[in-house]
């Protein structure tokens, strides 16, 4: 999976959080102090895994049966400020690249829910060389939740399908010759997950913690490296309508790349990711997103990767179908 795919998954929202009714169970301040033990002590485990990363915002609570969350997005980045193997900041031509990205939830039972996520549209491109468009990989998930009445914790298993075009050449528009922007990994990605929740009631506050490892494969001969993820997640309801959302997460690769690498596929990559995410719920079922991501190296220094703010605007449906 690129870097630029993980920045897709950072627009998922968690809006049905604080709509449902309590349940019946602990006496509520016993249950928040118990949340926010069980939060911190899990919190310090997770630092300790920081030493390969990345970012997503997965949460402890799963969808109930017959629900959905849907969600379209755009979002866009332009930087000449790259980051190369060794973490030295070079110069290029403007690298562009804009995703249209659609995210579904729906839960199977009411502890079992299947998503999928997919970039139906991708572009990329340098300023020196033509806009390379395509679909990206196909991702789905399975996630299975627990203790959700007290403790909400997931653990989820993933497969990323690598039904885009492995290979596309951009011609540069001077003429000295063309290079490879794929709009996919041409491999398989296999993914496997642990998230937490905890609700900050009587706030309409929430927090997530969550981790996973990404098993990477192999494409024409090039083996790609692993990758560990690891991510926190703030959120706070205002006027009953808007909520804002903070994330922090650490992506990092496993071992040392061999080969030729490429930025595009998304090996041997590290960064540090922050942002912010701005929802407006229209109505019970309806609402649009403002989004904004950059990455920094204070937790791990940028690898092969590009330093430039990300945009994106969304629209969301939630629901029983």
């Amino acid at each position: 999976m690129s870097s630029y795919g993980v920045l897709q998954l950072q627009y998922l929202l968690v809006m049905h959080l604080f709509s449902k009714p309590k349940r019946h169970g602990l006496d509520p301040k016993i249950r928040t102090m118990f949340s926010s033990a069980v939060l911190l002590l899990v919190w310090l485990i997770l630092c300790s895994l920081l030493i390969a990363e990345e970012a997503t915002a997965q949460s402890g609570w799963v969808r109930n049966k017959g629900e959905t969350f849907t969600q379209l997005s755009v979002s866009s980045f332009q930087s000449d400020r790259y980051h190369n193997l060794e973490g030295e900041q070079l110069t290029t031509t403007d690298f562009a690249q804009h995703h249209l990205n659609f995210y579904a939830e729906y839960g199977i039972t009411e502890r079992l829910s299947i998503i999928a996520n997919w970039p139906f549209v991708r572009a990329h491109g340098f300023s020196s060389t033509e806009t390379i468009w395509g679909i990206g990989d196909l991702r789905v998930d399975a996630k299975y939740g627990f203790l959700q009445e007290v403790l909400p914790i997931a653990i989820s298993f993933a497969m990323e399908a690598p039904i885009a075009r492995p290979n596309r050449f951009a011609e540069n528009e001077d003429g000295l010759g063309s290079i490879n922007l794929p709009t996919g990994d041409g491999e398989w990605n296999f993914w496997s997950g642990i998230a937490i929740s905890g609700s900050l009631d009587p706030l309409p506050a929430y927090i997530n913690l969550s981790a996973g490892f990404n098993k990477r494969t192999s494409f024409e001969g090039q083996k790609f490296n692993d990758q560990w993820v690891a991510n926190a997640q703030f959120g706070y309801q205002f006027f009953q309508k808007i909520w804002f959302q903070l994330s922090l997460g650490v992506q990092n690769t496993i071992g040392e790349p061999k080969g030729v690498v490429s930025f595009v596929r998304g090996d041997g990559t590290a960064f540090t990711q922050y942002g912010l995410n701005l929802s407006y719920e229209l109505n019970k079922a309806w609402g649009i997103g403002l989004q904004y991501y950059n990455n920094a190296d204070f937790l791990v220094d940028r690898v092969n990767v590009y330093e430039s703010p990300t945009l994106g605007i969304s629209v969301f449906f939630q629901g029983q179908l």
